[in-house]
């Protein structure tokens, strides 16, 4: 049986979770950045995307993202092995993305799935290692070429 403490533990990383996606569907990057650790370890590049920390990782997903219509970031799935004042944790991610393409406007939709490493701050739980996994894509024009990580 899981305590109180592991109880409000889980739930407060899978608010985390929730509210990274939600920082970013809002384009709020300060935000975004607030979710990890100044220092943690970015990696993207299995998504064809960027590696770094947080501020410099924000500054290419602002220019990234900044290219769709709209999207929707859905974190479920949070699968969190949870050791004292540290976690490991597994998320599967749904992304949603109106864009414009050759053809005119076009929804698509990927898969991903993000591992993070999360520790307990005095500002709360923050993921120090995110490492980005690409499961799928579907309905991606044929001419799509994937922004460049600088």
């Amino acid at each position: 049986m899981l305590s109180q403490q592991e109880l409000s533990d889980r739930a407060e990383i899978q608010d985390l979770i929730v509210g990274e996606a939600s920082a970013m569907d809002r384009r709020d990057w300060e935000r975004w950045q607030a979710c990890f650790t100044p220092d943690a370890a970015i990696d993207y590049s299995k998504n064809d995307g960027a590696v770094g920390t947080p501020a410099e990782v924000a500054v290419w997903l602002a220019s990234v993202l900044g290219r769709f219509r709209s999207y929707q970031h859905l974190s479920s799935n949070a699968e969190i092995d949870l050791e004292g004042d540290t976690a490991k944790i597994r998320t599967m991610q749904y992304i949603a993305v109106n864009m414009d393409a050759s053809g005119g406007e076009r929804v698509v939709f990927s898969g991903i799935w993000f591992h993070d490493e999360v520790v307990r701050t005095p500002r709360g739980w923050r993921i120090t290692k995110r490492y980005e996994e690409l499961a799928w894509r579907h309905n991606f024009p044929s001419d799509f070429v994937p922004p460049i990580a600088n």
